[in-house]
């Protein structure tokens, strides 16, 4: 069924792009101003890391990040997404989209997202230390703070990858702010859920004589139960002692992020980035956190061919 329903999409969407016909200039209204009808490539070079927030999870080192894009009158590709505009006004657009689900992404180091364009998050530390649990496997009545007992990823079963569908809205606030929401649902059956984002970015253009863009972003991610007891719940099929079973609810997890571009010259910029997520309870809770949040951080160079 899963196998099915990935395969009707991807008919689908290069239906669409076969229909289409090529548009001859950039779009005056967005932030930036992308030629459509040619493909886009870029890549950056440099340091960053990416956390894992999961017990046993390894961070990500971020050094070679490429991009790349491709737009038409309503078709296009973004990195790891691919949608369909089929309503554009000056003022807003709406599309529908597919892109693999990311939570799978901090079970599997070699997960697409993790590989193109990853998320960058601004770096903290709120890992817990001793587990609390005594040598039978009881808490300690005596604790007047227990500590969690933890579950590391390596102990229980795989969390399986799938793609995502849904809504795409942007509405713009003048030329250097815009609101984005999206609504996204599991296509291939495997968590059975459906999740959402609202979000405002604002870009600052510095000084004329200086060729740099500062953008500063917020918003909220919300997940249904479904999809975040299906990652971050532990039941039989996870074969632990059932005192760490937990049963995943909806929650809301907000995030910012700043980036920072510089060019250098025709080809190449200087590159800032990162990010900073808070989970909600319905995922912090979980025995397989060591940490409430997630981070990455990102300095290199962009190069643009």
């Amino acid at each position: 069924m899963q196998e099915v329903g990935l395969k009707q999409l991807l008919l689908w969407m290069s239906l669409m792009l076969a229909l289409q016909v090529n548009a001859q200039q950039c779009e005056p209204k967005s932030q930036e101003c992308v030629e459509v009808g040619q493909w886009q490539f870029s890549v950056a070079v440099g340091a960053g890391v990416m956390t894992n927030p999961l017990v046993g999870g390894e961070n990500l080192p971020l050094l070679v990040l490429p991009y790349v894009s491709y737009y038409r009158d309503k078709f296009f590709l973004d990195n790891t997404t691919i949608g369909y505009t089929f309503k554009n006004t000056k003022h807003f657009d709406v599309s529908i989209i597919a892109e693999p689900n990311t939570e799978q992404a901090y079970f599997e180091r070699f997960h697409i997202r993790n590989l193109i364009a990853p998320e960058s998050y601004l770096e903290t530390s709120s890992s817990e230390g001793d587990s609390g649990i005594l040598p039978d496997g009881t808490a300690s009545e005596n604790d007047l703070s227990p500590v969690k007992p933890k579950v590391s990823i390596d102990e229980v079963s795989k969390r399986k990858w799938t793609m995502d569908g849904g809504l795409l809205v942007h509405w713009y606030a003048g030329t250097q702010g815009k609101f984005t929401f999206n609504w996204l649902k599991d296509l291939g059956g495997v968590y059975q859920g459906q999740h959402a984002t609202i979000s405002y970015s604002h870009q600052i253009n510095l000084a004329k004589h200086i060729p740099a863009k500062l953008q500063f972003k917020f918003g909220a991610h919300w997940q249904s139960k479904q999809l975040v007891d299906y990652y971050y719940g532990l039941r039989t099929k996870d074969k632990l002692d059932p005192h760490f079973y937990y049963r995943g609810e909806s929650t809301i997890s907000p995030f910012l992020s700043v980036a920072f571009n510089y060019r250098l010259n025709k080809q190449w910029q200087l590159k800032v980035s990162a990010k900073h997520k808070f989970f909600g309870s319905g995922i912090s809770n979980s025995p397989l956190l060591k940490s409430h949040s997630a981070s990455s951080m990102f300095v290199g160079g962009l190069y643009e061919f």
